[in-house]
Parts: structure tokens; C-alpha cells; sequence
């Protein structure tokens, strides 16, 4: 983990933190049609890092039961994603999280469609898949393998 941004943050400054990541994922959720209201919500702090990126796993209310009543949001200074109630941590949230975001960026660089990817709403150029790649890459390192 960056040590001078941990020694930096004062506690108020990292509840705020995890308090706005919250915000994103509650507005990112509740943005989807199928989701009537969000209830309980629970904040992987693990695998979070400030206001970089946030893991939290909503219970929610969905339409109707056809949908998920647990779901596991990831957001912060990259794409947003939700991923279904068959993933059982923190962690494997994350890492599925990586893998998502790894065929994007793959499928950009060899300059193939990405219409079968996990739906991001940035521009598929180079540029947006090296940005991508970097942040995957400060997940695995810092987030993955610590």
C-alpha cells in the first residue's frame, strides 16, 4: 500500500472516503431499473483503498425475484461494476472485478469489439485501456497480493 497516503489521512479523511465511495455505489445500484431500494451494506475494507476503490456487497430490493437480492459493488476511480450473489467474498469480487476489466482492455489493444465484454462506459481507445491497465495493475499489487 502507498504508506505516505495511509500516514496521511487523518480518520475523518478515510471515513469520508468510504462514505463517498458509498454514495457512488448506492447511486451506481440504484440507477438500475431492477433495483427497487438498497438496505444493508456491508464495505470490504480489505479490498478497498481509500477513494480509489470501494467493495461493497448491498442487500437490496430487487423488481421481482428473477433478480438478485445480494450485490456485490465495485467502484471509485474506475469503471463502476455489480456482479451477482454467486460471489462469495470480498476478494473474489475483486479479482472477477480484474478479470472483467483485463478482456476489455486486451480486446482494445488487439483492436477487436468489445461488444461482448462487461459493458464500460468509457471510449474503447488505447488510451483508455493503458489507464484501465494501470489501475488493474495497482489492484493486484497492492490490494491482491498484500
Amino acid at each position: 500500500m502507498d504508506d505516505d497516503l495511509l500516514d496521511s489521512l487523518t480518520e475523518i479523511e478515510e471515513i469520508e472516503c468510504v462514505l463517498n465511495l458509498y454514495s457512488e455505489a448506492k447511486e451506481y445500484l440504484e440507477s438500475f431499473e431492477w433495483c427497487l431500494n438498497s438496505n444493508k451494506v456491508w464495505f470490504e475494507n480489505k479490498y478497498s483503498f481509500y477513494d480509489k476503490i470501494g467493495v461493497f456487497l448491498f442487500e437490496i430490493d430487487p423488481i421481482d425475484n428473477t433478480v438478485d437480492d445480494f450485490v456485490w459493488v465495485i467502484v471509485g476511480d474506475l469503471p463502476s461494476v455489480y456482479l451477482d450473489k454467486s460471489v462469495e467474498s470480498g476478494r473474489e469480487a475483486i479479482e472477477i472485478y480484474c478479470e472483467l476489466m483485463e478482456d476489455w482492455v486486451q480486446n482494445v489493444k488487439e483492436g477487436n469489439s468489445t461488444i461482448d465484454c462487461y459493458p464500460i462506459p468509457n471510449e474503447p481507445t488505447l488510451e483508455n485501456a493503458e489507464l484501465l491497465e494501470s489501475r488493474i495493475e495497482f489492484i493486484k499489487t497492492n490490494l491482491l497480493l498484500s
